[in-house]
């Protein structure tokens, strides 16, 4: 009996996950060929062309973009009911993608080999010609096509026309940028991020102070307990009313207290959800440790992958800039310093555009609230990230860079 190669769970989870975030057509190359199910095929097109256009996929739209008659249409809602609870990981979109890819190969190899067969079996072509007939069978199947037709020369490379820089806050974050921020506990990590909410939202710079046009914030906290944030929200709200600005309502707040886990579809969705309601300009989120269930160093490594696939995933969906609070190592024994990189996997590491962490300065205790910002990746472009960030006095914001605010003697 000859052996069909059909994953169903694979192309089941992949139309899953693009269904939830289209924006995945765009980042993982799978041609619609390479399903097996016809219907399946139909969908990963539509989806991919409704997000080319700008167009929310949905039952509605499917149906109309197809010109479905009404049996196709019943058929496609069918499914589109399944996958809306399929159990995907998005973090394992790629690996879906490979084993829809693989199993499409094996089906053309297979076609080819059965073309060999027959004609092997007939004795009236010579033998040579049989055997570069499969050679050149086989040949074909391979995705040497597919892989080539998006290499571009260097003149097409470098004269490709990009849309303009947005700046989400000017002169530090564009959209789609990721910014890791870490460093020891208790030394304003958080208070780094409150503020950066605030003020962007105030329409205020966040270390300058200066007017900046303001922006949708949403701010996905995992940690911290709601009277401390109601309190220290309220500090810096003042701070910007008294500068005459206000954030109104282009900041949300969302505390997940037990924490969010992007491995799970349940938890995926309501992040998601958030972001398709309030449509930020730059999402706060963290702690990175409640954003999944943690386990041996191999599963730390695999749920990294996983948490952020999905938060790429939402950001280019939603074309946000996204910064994430991540906690540092402990201190080494014999070590008179606290390294500020990011604890846990590597892909940290690789993952962010920006990556720095607050230390106290050379010379100070925490108390003193005097830090550093030390980078822990080379930056993938040129920003005017502050050096050194000290306390802010009564009426300002907690964290003031002094090389750009000038302050009364």
């Amino acid at each position: 009996m000859v052996s069909v190669h059909y994953s169903p769970e694979a192309e089941l989870s992949m139309l899953a996950i693009a269904l939830i975030s289209p924006a995945i057509t765009g980042r993982i190359s799978v041609d619609p060929a390479a399903f097996f199910q016809p219907a399946h095929e139909h969908l990963w097109r539509a989806i991919s062309e409704l997000h080319a256009q700008g167009i929310r996929p949905d039952p509605v739209t499917i149906i109309k973009h197809q010109g479905l008659t009404a049996a196709q249409s019943q058929q496609v809602t069918a499914i589109l009911l399944e996958i809306a609870t399929y159990p995907a990981i998005a973090g394992n979109a790629e690996h879906y993608a490979d084993v829809i890819r693989d199993r499409a190969e094996r089906r053309r190899v297979q076609l080819a080999l059965d073309s060999l067969r027959l004609a092997l079996d007939d004795e009236s072509i010579p033998a040579a010609d049989t055997i570069a007939k499969a050679e050149g069978a086989l040949i074909a199947t391979t995705r040497a096509e597919s892989v080539v037709e998006d290499a571009l020369t260097l003149d097409e490379f470098c004269d490709q026309r990009f849309e303009t820089v947005e700046w989400v806050v000017p002169d530090l974050l564009t959209r789609d940028d990721r910014l890791v921020v870490t460093g020891i506990e208790g030394f304003g990590k958080s208070v780094f991020m409150r503020q950066l909410a605030v003020t962007v939202a105030s329409g205020l710079h966040p270390f300058s102070l200066r007017p900046i046009p303001a922006r949708r914030v949403l701010v996905v906290d995992c940690e911290n307990p709601k009277r401390i944030m109601a309190d220290k929200l309220g500090t810096l709200r003042q701070v910007a009313h008294r500068r005459g600005v206000r954030a109104d309502d282009r900041l949300w707040i969302k505390r997940f207290p037990q924490g969010l886990d992007l491995a799970q579809a349940s938890d995926r969705l309501d992040l998601h959800h958030l972001c398709q309601t309030f449509t930020p300009d730059l999402l706060l989120i963290g702690p990175a440790y409640k954003l999944y269930v943690g386990g041996s160093n191999q599963r730390e490594e695999d749920l990294a992958r996983t948490v952020t696939s999905v938060l790429d995933g939402m950001r280019e969906e939603f074309g946000f800039a996204l910064v994430l609070e991540h906690h540092s190592p402990h201190a080494q024994q014999g070590s008179p310093h606290r390294s500020v990189r990011p604890i846990g996997s590597s892909l940290w590491l690789r993952w962010p555009e920006f990556g720095f962490g607050l230390a106290p300065a050379d010379g100070t205790q925490i108390v003193d609230r005097v830090a550093d910002v030390r980078h822990w990746r080379g930056a993938r472009d040129e920003r005017l990230w502050p050096s050194r960030l000290e306390a802010g006095r009564d009426g300002e914001m907690p964290w003031i860079d002094p090389s750009q605010v000038r302050r009364a003697a």
